[in-house]
């Protein structure tokens, strides 16, 4: 018969080079550990005819005899009938064990995906980040590692470029996401930086009952002008009476993802002949598959970037970030409350990864802590 040892970090390791190596009818021999790592001795069938003429076992008939005590025939028949009634259950003892040893002593690795996953995190996104950290390390330096490396796939846009560069910018997105609030404090930004002459406000927005008016009353707070435009021409003819203004803001009609319309008012933005700047916007409440969809109504190689809005109110940023770094969109800004126009920000991406982490440390059902997180958003509105 042949004899080999066999070496790996673990039992499950080991019992694998011996599959590889000796095939399924291998049994072991024994089973111990040396210097850190997991040996295991094992053999294959024994050789039948070497037996009945009771020629001896050279070394070339197996590896590493040196380890292994001289037995007669007869001895090493007892044994291989022996080992291969109980080969099932000692290989099925030693996976055990190995599976309990990792129980108990689980890798930072999968302390960190459980972390990440409770971030909100897909397992896609979370796999590609684990792929990337070092074989070594504790749970806090990967923890850091991953933190930066989610950090860097997100996009960022120059801060306050909309604001500081103007031109025609649309909102678009599904109906709820506070589209109408971010347009009333994107005007409001503009006129404290350059005054109310250089902005106007336009919506699309037919179908919402009382849409218009609350982008009027906006308007009218701002003084800043406030046109209809329902279709394609007339938006062409507006945008021709406004073109001489720095910044032109467009409200469109907020329509589930899965609704047509949507599309069409993308379409109908396309048709007018200026250069027309559509950013979407995400609700920071909504389910990662949802974000998803709104996001391939337009595919994300038309859209100039995106927005995010209604922090204050989520439980968790992870979705939404997983969304904007799968489809490569750049964020522009970050909404948390209804204040105009303190509640938007430029979008900071080490401030979402820091608030990320902070609502996964939150009960949200908790008064105290939904008070704190308030307070803390407007501290840093207040730093910003």
């Amino acid at each position: 018969m042949k004899i080999r040892r066999f070496f790996d970090k673990d039992s499950r390791g080991a019992m694998a080079q011996v599959r590889i190596e000796l095939g399924p009818d291998a049994v072991i021999l024994s089973n111990k550990k040396i210097g850190g790592q997991v040996e295991l001795v094992a053999a294959i069938d024994l050789d039948e005819t070497a037996i009945d003429s009771g020629a001896a076992l050279s070394t070339q008939d197996f590896e590493e005899s040196q380890h292994v005590p001289g037995v007669d025939a007869a001895t090493l028949s007892d044994l291989q009938r022996e080992l291969g009634n109980l080969r099932s259950m000692i290989e099925g003892k030693l996976s055990h064990m190995s599976w309990q040893d990792m129980a108990k002593q689980p890798s930072s690795k999968a302390a960190l995906q459980a972390r990440l996953s409770k971030l909100g995190l897909s397992r896609s996104l979370r796999g590609v980040i684990s792929d990337l950290l070092p074989a070594q390390g504790d749970l806090d330096t990967h923890w850091k590692l991953a933190l930066e490396l989610l950090s860097s796939r997100i996009g960022e846009m120059r801060e306050d470029s909309l604001i500081n560069d103007g031109g025609i910018v649309a909102l678009m997105g599904s109906t709820g996401v506070g589209k109408t609030t971010t347009i009333a404090k994107l005007a409001a930004r503009f006129v404290q930086r350059h005054g109310r002459k250089q902005v106007a406000l336009v919506t699309t927005d037919c179908y919402r009952i009382g849409g218009q008016e609350q982008l009027q009353t906006f308007a009218n707070y701002l003084g800043v002008p406030m046109s209809v435009a329902t279709n394609g021409p007339e938006l062409k003819s507006v945008l021709d009476r406004l073109s001489p203004r720095k910044l032109i803001l467009i409200d469109t009609a907020g329509m589930s993802q899965r609704d047509v319309r949507l599309y069409d008012q993308f379409t109908t933005l396309n048709s007018v002949g200026y250069d027309i700047d559509t950013y979407v916007v995400l609700s920071a409440t909504a389910q990662a598959r949802a974000l998803r969809e709104v996001v391939n109504v337009f595919g994300q190689n038309a859209l100039a970037g995106a927005i995010i809005t209604k922090v204050d109110e989520s439980v968790g940023l992870g979705g939404v970030l997983d969304v904007v770094i799968e489809s490569c969109l750049k964020l522009a800004y970050v909404s948390h409350g209804q204040k105009v126009p303190e509640d938007l920000i430029p979008a900071r991406t080490s401030s979402l990864i820091e608030k990320a982490v902070e609502l996964t440390r939150m009960d949200v059902d908790s008064p105290a802590d939904k008070f704190q997180y308030k307070r803390s958003a407007n501290l840093a509105t207040v730093r910003n």
